[in-house]
């Protein structure tokens, strides 16, 4: 291994205009320093049934494809906020192999690279860092590389390939996973964003899975979902598919995703800022889209549940002059007795977690009377609980939206009033809903008075999103 100490003293000479730039836009580099992180740090406790609250991120990017961090950069501020799972998910690629960076050049490090640089070295020290510089050898070894990714790396760009220049090798996952996990403590998951047209994340994955092509959105979809669930029940791993941000570019309508009978998780909330949570006025919000999904298909269909995943899709780290899609935004709380990725499956596909944008649920449960939900309170804030679901005998008609002209735009269709109805709204921290007996499935969002500090959107508060479970009449069919 090469020393990267005089590298990173050439680099440092640039610092003075990329700390320029931050003044100007005011960014603030995130703090990636362990000064109180481990006395900061509160064990979770366990629930009287012996489970307990784990917190993770199952949307996450490094610069394996265009996250703009090294990832142990990215893993490291994770397991410094509290966290107790991450998914690495990096575009069509898992962190396997051998891939070579330009530290300054790469279009992922946003004109940052010789500061990321630095902090990498300062955090974890010059003889962990790996440099080379290019040579023949190097050359005849790099355009061996497939271009494309998958599991084996990429190649360094032709144009940063000069000799002369030193690159930076970033480390795969079985390498620097055991600087962090701790068992009961943090794990480390492999997984990758199959992108296409349609991007679906797997967690827990082995082998890498190419983007399964489909005519549309509805059956670009099948066919990724058919490819993990090939591989899960081939090499009897448990892993989890989910459809990410629908909303980003207007790609996926409702009506692709009800149809889907192996659709389980898709994100309800994703903190990056293009991802359109909240729709238009032509597109509709995400979690309108979900109560359409989820009454679609258990009032018409006969299908499963959908569950809402709020996560980061975190791309921008540390000394990033971007925000756009920072860390720290949405998580998943799971219940389970283990930190494994398989009790974590397991308890996911059962319903048996939440999301939040900063709400702290202390226990959820249902039965054949209700559901019932006991808030975490932070002094001063209060909280407003909004139970959502759908009636037996709702109108399943729709109608297309269309425009001035008359054409109809390729957007969710208009569906009746009936569907995701606000059931109850009640205030404090112990609410609880009564079944009536002719609900399809009950859900919950749980809105605080705090403002969210990070937000995806201005003006957004705290939340917590409560998954769905089936009512009385969903039951009887």
């Amino acid at each position: 291994m090469k020393s990267t100490l005089t590298f990173a003293a050439s680099l440092i000479a640039g610092l003075s205009l990329i700390n320029a730039a931050h003044a100007h836009t005011g960014h603030v580099p995130m703090d990636y320093g362990l000064d109180g992180a481990p006395e900061t740090y509160e064990p979770p406790r366990p629930n009287a049934d012996g489970t307990y609250w784990w917190k993770g991120n199952l949307h996450t990017h490094t610069l394996w494809s265009d996250g703009d961090a090294y990832p142990e950069m990215v893993v490291d501020w994770y397991k410094q906020h509290g966290y107790h799972f991450l998914a690495l998910s990096d575009h069509n690629i898992l962190s396997e192999g051998n891939k070579w960076i330009h530290p300054t050049e790469n279009r992922y490090t946003r004109g940052a690279g010789a500061a990321a640089l630095r902090d990498y070295i300062d955090r974890f020290g010059e003889d962990w860092v790996e440099t080379r510089v290019v040579d023949e050898i190097f050359l005849a070894e790099q355009r061996a590389v497939p271009p494309g990714g998958g599991s084996g790396g990429r190649r360094v760009p032709d144009e940063q390939l000069r000799l002369g220049e030193e690159l930076v090798r970033l480390k795969p996952l079985n390498e620097f996973r055991q600087l962090f996990e701790e068992s009961g403590r943090f794990l480390l998951i492999q997984a990758e964003e199959i992108t296409d047209y349609i991007h679906v994340n797997v967690t827990n994955i082995i082998e890498f899975i190419p983007p399964q092509r489909g005519d549309g959105a509805r059956e670009t979809i099948e066919n990724n979902l058919a490819a993990v669930y090939e591989q899960r029940e081939r090499l009897g791993q448990p892993m989890m598919p989910h459809l990410n941000h629908p909303n980003w570019r207007w790609r996926v309508t409702a009506e692709d995703m009800f149809p889907v009978e192996n659709l389980s998780f898709f994100e309800v909330y994703n903190g990056h800022r293009n991802s359109q949570n909240y729709g238009d006025e032509t597109h509709k919000s995400l979690e309108r889209m979900w109560d359409i999904v989820l009454s679609m298909r258990l009032g018409e269909l006969g299908y499963g549940l959908v569950y809402g995943l709020g996560l980061d899709d975190s791309h921008n780290y540390g000394q990033s002059p971007l925000d756009v899609s920072r860390p720290g935004r949405g998580w998943v709380m799971v219940r389970s007795r283990f930190l494994t990725p398989e009790q974590l499956v397991h308890a996911m596909e059962a319903g048996d977690f939440y999301s939040s944008s900063g709400v702290t649920l202390s226990w959820f449960e249902s039965d054949e009377t209700g559901l019932s939900i006991e808030i975490e309170p932070e002094e001063g804030v209060t909280y407003t609980t909004k139970f959502i679901g759908t009636r037996k005998g709702f109108s399943p008609d729709s109608e297309p939206i269309v425009d001035e002209e008359g054409n109809v735009l390729p957007v969710t269709r208009r569906y009746s009033d009936e569907i995701g109805v606000v059931l109850a709204t009640v205030e404090g921290t112990s609410p609880r809903y009564e079944f009536e007996g002719d609900e399809l499935y009950v859900r919950a969002r749980v809105i605080s008075s705090k403002d969210k500090v990070d937000y995806y959107k201005p003006g957004d508060k705290e939340k917590a999103w409560v998954q769905p479970v089936r009512g009385p009449a969903a039951a009887e069919m």
